[in-house]
């Protein structure tokens, strides 16, 4: 079976601290071949200012057009029709720059486009809106182009472009907000349970098969549910609570990496800087320094 790629936020193009960039689709189209499935390890707003062509993400295809914004969340399988789409603008970031930046570890879960059961994959706008979205993200390239960029303003320029897609999604779809509590409404007991025991025990149990066997279900049963429920697969899920209660305790503690390392119950410290670098990109170290970083322009600010 042939592996589906997956494309990587080039953290090196602009200021380490400041993991978002708003591109051109042109830059984009040439690493790209047409109707090539591949994923993204970050989050990513594709905006069609010319042409239309077919966009697939996961099992929902859409035909998109000019003024059509297309909604995309890490690891999601997608293509698209880089020939017939012919211009665009992609705004691109990492989820924890995001989340670091607002102070809210689940901002971006309250966006209804990046809902877990979210209706649709893209939004059509109004000539109005487009005008206002192309005018915000024009903004946000010259403080990402400026060596002096000021993170109090694009972070103002972020929550506008946000509020302003959510309330326009919201409304093209007759939607309520969908909020953390709805969405588990849609999982099944077993998936709860899970979630459950994971939040309480993740810290001393990394394995499925510990808890698939406290469910008295396989690890496959296991996966197969979790994936259906969550979109990620059981072990995933265990690695994402890991990787937040790390990020917490390297952002809120002084605890080194090597006793993180022990209270979460990884081999080695070693071990956890691997675990850390391949779930986020950074290793721990770099992360404690971006999260000071942050931190400081917010308590100026």
């Amino acid at each position: 079976m042939k592996r589906i790629p997956q494309y990587s936020y080039f953290k090196t193009k602009n200021n380490k601290a400041l993991l978002i960039d708003v591109v051109d689709l042109h830059y984009v189209k040439p690493f790209v071949a047409t109707n090539d499935f591949h994923t993204l390890d970050y989050y990513d707003l594709t905006f069609i200012h010319e042409g239309s062509g077919f966009f697939t993400i996961n099992e929902q295809t859409q035909l998109v057009r000019p003024n059509d914004v297309v909604f995309t969340k890490p690891s999601e399988v997608r293509n698209w029709d880089n020939e017939g789409i012919k211009q665009g603008e992609s705004l691109l970031f990492d989820g924890a720059f995001i989340q670091q930046l607002f102070n809210d570890p689940e901002f971006l879960q309250h966006l209804s486009f990046f809902a877990l059961k979210r209706h649709s994959i893209k939004l059509s706008l109004s000539k109005e809106t487009i005008a206002k979205v192309r005018e915000i993200l024009f903004f946000i390239r010259d403080e990402i182009s400026n060596s002096d960029g000021d993170l109090y303003r694009m972070r103002a320029y972020l929550y506008e472009l946000f509020v302003l897609l959510n309330r326009e999604y919201v409304n093209s779809n007759s939607l309520l907000t969908i909020l953390p509590e709805e969405n588990r409404a849609l999982r099944n007991r077993h998936v709860n349970a899970f979630m459950r025991m994971v939040n309480t025990e993740y810290s001393n149990e990394h394995c499925i098969h510990y808890y698939a066997a406290k469910l008295d279900i396989t690890p496959n049963y296991l996966n197969e549910i979790v994936k259906r429920n969550l979109g990620i697969n059981a072990k995933q899920y265990v690695q994402n609570r890991l990787t937040v209660e790390a990020k917490r305790m390297l952002a809120q503690s002084n605890l080194s990496v090597s006793a993180i390392a022990q209270t979460l119950s990884f081999q080695s410290a070693s071990y956890f800087v691997r675990f850390f670098r391949m779930q986020t990109t950074y290793t721990p170290l770099q992360y404690r320094n971006m999260v000071k970083t942050i931190g400081q322009f917010q308590a100026a600010h």
